[in-house]
């Protein structure tokens, strides 16, 4: 009688999965897991680039700033304001050209203008104890970084000697090994 209730329980009712049953539900389970991790990888590529490309535009607006700078004080030194700053003997001698091909590099921090060596200029370094791009090389906390920054500065535009037509192009390789670059133009002015 025992026997015959073993066979009759085992005869009729299955209580477990098979095999295929238990890979086509790990199938479905990776699946479902494989699209929110494909997302959330893309979304990190995505943050790491504009990270990047927001740090190249502050980068080129620095430079820009500095080019102001050094015309405003040119400008302050001598008024009216002679455009001595646009002289290949003053200060931003070294990015003034009448076809924009000077090439140098400007460090906001350090307050110098130095050409680009056979028109190739060196990468920024970064100091990590203050967060700062330069050109510097002292110190333990100072590595360089990925950004290159050059100047190039055009005068006259046009007939007007008194404007220049400035570009600042900012290079760098991110980590997929992508050469991506940030260009900014800017005409400035003598002013009165």
């Amino acid at each position: 009688m025992i026997s015959n209730r073993i066979k009759k329980i085992i005869s009729t009712g299955r209580s477990g999965f098979t095999l295929i049953e238990t890979l086509f539900a790990i199938l479905i389970l990776t699946l479902a897991l494989t699209g929110p991790l494909t997302i959330a990888s893309t979304g990190l590529g995505a943050a790491l680039i504009a990270k990047d490309q927001t740090t190249a535009f502050y980068l080129a607006q620095d430079a820009i700033e500095y080019v102001r700078f050094v015309r405003d004080s040119s400008c302050l030194a001598s008024s009216p304001c002679s455009g001595s700053w646009l002289l290949t003997t003053g200060p931003l001698g070294s990015c003034i050209s009448t076809t924009g091909s000077a090439l140098c590099m400007v460090d906001s921090i350090q307050n110098t203008v130095t050409s680009c060596v056979g028109g190739n200029c060196s990468p920024l370094n970064y100091d990590s104890s203050n967060h700062w791009y330069t050109y510097a090389v002292t110190g333990g906390s100072v590595t360089t970084s990925i950004f290159t920054r050059t100047v190039s500065i055009e005068t006259p535009v046009s007939t007007n000697s008194g404007e220049a037509a400035m570009t600042v192009t900012v290079r760098w390789t991110d980590t997929g090994g992508i050469s991506r670059s940030v260009t900014e133009r800017e005409n400035l002015f003598n002013w009165q």
